[in-house]
């Protein structure tokens, strides 16, 4: 008996690791994945990308889900600034994360996207994600999350700068000027 007792706690423990901090961003990219298939395919529109590109498209749209498995046996920091800052961050990025996600499936197509975060931010949903992924790194204080968000960067950044250029060939002098007056990530 002793021994089951002994081994539920770790059990627990186990299953309130950092994985449950992904589970957000897994709902509501299967929401729009089964619902809204015309944002799913705005999203992973690669048109008028080059080889080079679309390789670092692909695999920059794959690392999250190497972050967010490693979670699964990431448990919590006990040290509480560590906690209180990392929670903050994490709560301003799925903020953040979910006011993108609503403008981004509301907007025009046919004119690039200025309101909500995007007036902050030509990017907003990968600054999102970073904020969602630090405070995860944070709260868990593991140097192999970091490793892999900073791995991930690299990829992403090649990806927006495909993407910009994509936005800018579509919507020409009204992207351009957008551009000029709201930084890619932030000021």
């Amino acid at each position: 008996m002793t021994h089951l007792v002994a081994f539920v706690p770790k059990f627990a423990i186990g299953m309130v690791n950092a994985w449950l901090l992904c589970v957000p961003l897994l709902i509501q990219g299967f929401l729009i994945a089964g619902t809204r298939r015309d944002v799913a395919k705005r999203m992973s529109d690669m048109t008028g990308y080059s080889a080079k590109e679309k390789v670092a498209t692909t695999v920059a749209s794959l690392a999250p889900y190497v972050f967010m498995v490693v979670t699964v046996w990431t448990p919590f920091t006990n040290t509480m600034p560590l906690l209180v800052v990392g929670a903050v961050l994490y709560l301003a990025g799925m903020g953040s994360f979910l006011a993108t996600i609503r403008v981004f499936a509301s907007a025009p197509t046919n004119q690039p996207i200025e309101r909500g975060p995007y007036r902050l931010s030509r990017n907003p949903l990968y600054v999102s994600t970073a904020f969602v992924f630090l405070g995860i790194c944070l709260v868990t204080t593991n140097v192999v999350l970091l490793a892999i968000l900073v791995a991930m960067s690299i990829p992403q950044h090649f990806m927006i700068l495909a993407e910009e250029r994509a936005c800018a060939r579509r919507f020409q002098d009204s992207y351009r000027r957008y551009a000029e007056s709201v930084p890619r990530y932030l000021a």
